[in-house]
């Protein structure tokens, strides 16, 4: 079912309903809950628990938006410290769900033949001469973080590998050229590096950047748009970072999962593609909390006191999308990340106040 066509949405709420959203959003008015939220007792969502999370997230000068949708209807949004409606966010590695998202567009369109396709047949020629273990990584292996090349990245290790890649003078042959340390398929390894090289074999199989393809073919669909999104030394997007997203455009892709990737009729995303992309495929020994599985370039949540299953796209300092798919919900936070003193601190305030507070409130 698409977005608009058969659920009413925030979009289509009356003129009242939408003030009451946008009126004093990121300070306490002291109204009660069911003012603050009026549409969610419709939707079967515990007010209380919308206003308890707002609460949390209202506490920290970190904080952009929250937004709650369920059935199609949006029954918070909220905006913090000057953010509002029409800001956008870098939301750092939803970056990779967006990526994985255009994989499957891709192979829809036949502009891909498969996931068993290699590193090899597209980029030999942009970086010759690459090992051949490197060279055989397949876009599986990419979607699922399996490729085998090494990559400190999440938690408290040494050597950490984002930065020494990011500002180097040429990222695709930076993490390429990078000896093996496993076979691919092995074992899971979070890598932004990888979903890097996602988004180069996009651009050489489909003949245009990954923002080009995106706003063509996901965005200007779900009648959104990207802010910005960086590109790298050869001008090939960052594959596991840097979209700028509003809140409502967020929460157009996190509707457009739920809805088996059709919005307004139109079928822009397999839906098949969509059930894959957020089953678990490799366990992240618990890499982050409420994630202990990863599809294609979704977590795959686990750990909340609603006993609900969960999905999220994550993004360093505190960006997410969760869908809870069997309470047709989707809820969007975003945090600032640059200049926090505590990014690791406003992720799990954000994360916490959705799994632990929100969900169990669906009722």
């Amino acid at each position: 079912m698409s977005w608009i066509a058969s659920r009413p949405s925030f979009l289509a709420l009356p003129a009242m309903a939408v003030a009451l959203f946008q009126s004093g959003c990121g300070s306490d008015t002291g109204a009660p809950p069911a003012q603050r939220s009026p549409l969610a007792a419709q939707q079967q969502v515990d007010a209380a628990a919308l206003e308890s999370a707002r609460l949390s997230l209202a506490s920290s000068s970190f904080s952009r938006c929250l937004l709650v949708e369920r059935n199609g209807t949006l029954v918070m949004e909220e905006y913090f410290n000057g953010a509002n409606a029409d800001s956008v966010y870098d939301v750092r590695s939803v970056t990779k769900s967006v990526t994985a998202t255009l994989v499957g567009i891709a192979l829809d369109k036949g502009l891909l033949r498969d996931l068993d396709q290699t590193v090899g047949e597209f980029l030999d020629s942009e970086v010759p001469g690459l090992q051949p273990g490197v060279r055989a990584i397949s876009l599986r292996h990419l979607l699922t973080m399996s490729s085998g090349l090494p990559w400190h990245e999440l938690g408290a290790t040494t050597g950490q590998d984002y930065t020494p890649w990011v500002t180097s003078a040429d990222q695709l042959r930076w993490i390429l050229e990078k000896p093996l340390e496993a076979p691919p398929g092995e074992y899971w390894n979070y890598n932004t590096g990888a979903s890097h090289i996602t988004s180069a074999i996009l651009t050489e199989a489909t003949g245009q950047s990954a923002r080009v393809f995106a706003q063509e073919q996901l965005f200007g669909p779900l009648e959104a748009s990207i802010g910005g999104w960086p590109v790298d030394s050869r001008g090939y997007n960052f594959g596991g970072h840097g979209i700028a997203l509003s809140g409502r455009t967020l929460i157009k892709l996190g509707r457009l999962y739920l809805d088996g990737g059709s919005y307004r009729g139109r079928q822009i995303v397999p839906a098949a593609w969509l059930r894959e992309a957020t089953r678990q495929h490799y366990s992240t020994r618990n890499a982050v909390p409420y994630g202990s599985g990863y599809g294609y370039c979704w977590w795959v949540g686990s750990e909340n006191r609603a006993g609900r299953a969960f999905y999220f796209a994550n993004g360093y300092g505190g960006q997410f999308i969760v869908n809870v798919p069997s309470a047709n919900a989707t809820i969007v936070a975003t945090m600032a990340w640059t200049n926090a003193m505590e990014p690791n601190v406003n992720w799990n305030l954000a994360l916490r106040s959705i799994v632990e507070t929100i969900v169990p409130g669906l009722n």
